[in-house]
């Protein structure tokens, strides 16, 4: 893969809410500022599905020529992607990506042939 650095688009709550009424997942946590706020973590907004935020690895990859026509894609969550959230990818030559929101990684992976 060639490596390559460029922004994502700024998700808000209404793409949350419209990717919620896809998928079927109407978790508040994804829509509802005050429940996610006083849930259990104490959240400073609402947050992205993790599937949304995977989909938009898959886009940028294949916005570049990188997506694997047959081979592996493998990503995981590993911080929340509040709305608008400044978020930029970045794909290495190894395979290797990532999501950053706010200078830390949100999302890691790895695209094999």
């Amino acid at each position: 893969m060639k490596p390559f650095s460029k922004p994502l688009p700024v998700l808000g709550k209404e793409h949350f809410v419209r990717f919620a009424s896809v998928v079927g997942d109407f978790n508040p946590i994804h829509y509802d500022r005050d429940f996610a706020q006083a849930f259990l973590l104490k959240l400073p907004g609402v947050v992205a599905q993790g599937p949304l935020v995977v989909l938009l690895a898959m886009d940028a990859l294949a916005s570049e020529g990188c997506l694997p026509k047959s081979g592996t894609l493998s990503a995981r969550i590993s911080g929340p992607v509040f709305a608008d959230m400044a978020l930029v990818f970045e794909g290495s030559e190894s395979g290797e990506f990532r999501i950053n929101g706010n200078g830390k990684a949100v999302l890691t992976g790895v695209v094999s042939p």
